[in-house]
């Protein structure tokens, strides 16, 4: 614009000549305004033009950090959302830790006490073998006999009988038979004569209660153990006897230690 206007000046000024001096001063004086205020109007261009260049950085440089700022949080919600699937899977383990670790507790706890039943049971099962083998005596009964003789008498016979009725329905018995005479007579004689004795009880009981052999034992102790005086006539019939004594196994008398066993 400043180049148009000296160049209009230049031609006015070729145009007038050699025109008055005072035409030309008042030209010179007419142009120099316009061509001051084009010159600054210019220049306030060229500063306008700069600002606006820097804002254009600024706004460039703006928008860079925005994008950059964007891009920083879009990567934290990123590494927010991987923290919190992280977060989510951790707990996740640790319910599935807490579940095993509650079923190995509660495994134990079944274990520990299957165990103590089983000690239990074990200790029941001792105690009820030890039980079978001692044997309580349930029943006695002595039989006599005649000077002489191993036959049993009616009464004899009834005593036995009584002894036989106990064993009904015992699966575990034993009937000990201890033959005894009195003092008459040498000590072979009567060992001879007292194991005959026990001998007859043991058959009758076989024989006629159908009492397995196996669960009889006898013995012929001859004078070894009087009851009564050997000197009087009723002390001797006393001697003349067998012993007839039925025991059997203490857990049969126990029915709780039976029953414990069978829990």
């Amino acid at each position: 614009m400043k180049t148009t206007i000296t160049m209009a000046g230049a031609a006015l000024l070729s145009f007038m000549g050699t025109g008055c001096v005072a035409t030309h001063k008042y030209v010179a004086k007419t142009v120099s305004p316009v061509e001051s205020r084009v010159s600054a109007t210019e220049q306030k261009n060229t500063d306008q033009d700069k600002q606006l260049a820097d804002h254009a950085k600024d706004l460039d440089s703006l928008s860079t950090d925005l994008s950059r700022t964007k891009e920083r949080v879009t990567d934290a919600d990123a590494k927010a959302v991987a923290a919190g699937q992280s977060a989510q899977r951790a707990g996740e383990r640790a319910d599935n830790a807490q579940k095993a670790a509650d079923g190995a507790e509660r495994a134990a706890q079944g274990a520990q006490t299957t165990a103590e039943r089983g000690l239990q049971r074990d200790d029941v099962i001792e105690k009820n073998m030890v039980a079978m083998n001692k044997f309580d005596m349930v029943k006695s009964a002595t039989v006599l006999f005649p000077v002489n003789q191993a036959k049993l008498s009616d009464d004899a016979k009834a005593e036995l009988d009584d002894i036989a009725k106990m064993t009904e329905g015992k699966d575990r018995y034993v009937i000990e038979v201890q033959g005894f005479t009195d003092k008459t007579g040498s000590a072979l004689t009567n060992e001879r004569l007292s194991a005959e004795r026990a001998d007859s009880v043991a058959r009758y009981l076989a024989n006629e209660h159908k009492i397995p052999v196996r669960s009889i034992t006898t013995l012929g102790s001859g004078y070894a153990l009087p009851v009564a005086d050997d000197k009087t006539r009723d002390g001797r019939k006393q001697n003349r006897r067998v012993e007839v004594r039925l025991f059997v196994p203490e857990s049969t008398q126990s029915g709780s230690t039976v029953a414990s066993a069978q829990e």
